[in-house]
């Protein structure tokens, strides 16, 4: 096959998009279509001291310093509190919008960032090691989602949001999922890349009959797809305008391009961010109060947003870590890598307040606060919320916990 070179690949670049997009505008949805949020707080945030057991007199003496975060807490109305710099966030539970998930975790708790977080991504606890075949539990929900659809594909039914490479836990088989950072990533065609390859290009470019001029040809139809369907894309995602203040950092934009998607209504239905620093062995107090700011800011600018554009009640918001902290503080004044720590879900319809087993700091395993929910419990209520069948994407045995 002797095509020139420049020709098949000016074409061939579209490939890719006109794959994920689908054909026949099928990216466009449907109705109100659910969808969730992974944001995915990295480095092991102190669970103990952003839902804060103030009722719990072990807490002042295991953390004699790292403590001081009780003066301005926000009561939840169990004995325990939200960190003083999370008032956004308090104010949304406190309305119904969100909810927090105590002793979230996993038996027994590996204390490396790595494992945990394939782990948590993998959604197994067994699991042991990553190979080329290794999928994640948001991209088992993508080929579940697709299949539903027909498997004629749904757009970009999942997309991972601000990184260079797709997470683990959206790895797939069968469904491509890209990894954004800004929207002129969906608009990487062009101008002067645009232009079909003619139907009538010289002989010289396709020697020989067959083969390669019906390459040509397939390669010059997805060419043609592609650039509409990024066309359309484009278009829909420049509708967007916001109805809240994002903060002018990358968590801020990164949330802010989430919101474009779920807006402009594009088939997006699965996706994760991340937002890193947490690790906080030393001088915690201030570093992790500064984190915890810049999420309230960012994320209760989202939840704002999509309230405002009465998409609230089809978006659920899942925030994790890997891990929680040690139950007591170190000589750092910092906390080093512990166990089960609380999650956080927002959306419209959840039923707002705490859940689950606060923690019991008299009663420690090893230094550390125990998982009482399994993590999976809450990735079977969040996939039961998008009408995913949760043991394809699980296995079997985990209940909903009931949030909606």
């Amino acid at each position: 096959m002797n095509v020139d070179r420049r020709t098949f690949l000016r074409g061939a670049a579209c490939a890719p998009l006109a794959l994920s997009l689908g054909r026949g505008g099928a990216w466009l949805p449907g109705g109100d279509e659910r969808c969730l949020l992974v944001l995915e707080l990295v480095g092991g945030n102190d669970g103990l001291n952003t839902v804060i057991p103030v009722d719990d007199a072990d807490y002042a003496r295991l953390r004699p310093k790292l403590g001081a975060v009780r003066r301005g807490a926000r009561a939840l109305g169990d004995g325990t509190s939200l960190h003083p710099s999370l008032a956004r966030l308090h104010g949304h539970i406190a309305a119904g919008r969100g909810a927090v998930v105590h002793g979230v975790g996993y038996a027994p708790p590996d204390r490396s960032h790595f494992r945990s977080r394939d782990i948590w991504h993998v959604g197994d606890p067994a699991h042991q090691q990553v190979g080329a075949t290794t999928t994640g539990w948001l991209g088992r929900a993508a080929e579940q989602l697709v299949a539903a659809a027909g498997g004629a594909g749904n757009g970009l039914p999942a997309a991972a949001i601000g990184g260079l490479e797709v997470p683990l836990l959206l790895h797939s088989r069968r469904v491509p999922v890209p990894s954004l950072v800004r929207v002129e990533d969906f608009q990487w065609l062009s101008p002067g890349a645009r232009g079909p390859i003619a139907a009538d290009a010289p002989s010289r470019h396709v020697v020989g009959a067959g083969g390669a001029g019906e390459l040509l040809a397939a390669v010059r139809a997805a060419q043609t797809a592609g650039v509409e369907l990024a066309d359309g894309l484009t278009a829909a995602l420049q509708r967007y305008t916001p109805k809240a203040d994002y903060p002018d950092d990358d968590l801020g934009r990164h949330l802010q391009l989430i919101a474009r998607l779920l807006v402009a209504g594009v088939g997006t239905r699965l996706l994760h961010t991340s937002f890193g620093g947490f690790d906080t062995h030393a001088r915690q107090l201030p570093t992790h109060a500064g984190l915890l700011r810049q999420l309230d800011a960012g994320l209760g600018a989202l939840l704002d947003d999509l309230a405002g554009h009465g998409c609230l009640d089809r978006v659920g918001v899942l925030v994790h870590s890997e891990f929680g902290r040690r139950a007591a503080e170190n000589a750092s004044q910092g906390s080093d890598h512990g166990a089960a720590g609380p999650v956080f879900v927002f959306g419209g319809g959840v039923q707002g307040g705490t859940f689950g087993q606060k923690p019991d700091l008299s009663r420690l395993v090893d230094g550390d606060v125990p998982p009482t929910c399994d993590f999976r419990r809450v990735y079977a209520e969040l996939l039961g919320r998008l009408g995913v069948p949760v043991e394809p994407v699980l296995g079997e045995g985990f209940e909903p916990i009931g949030l909606w």
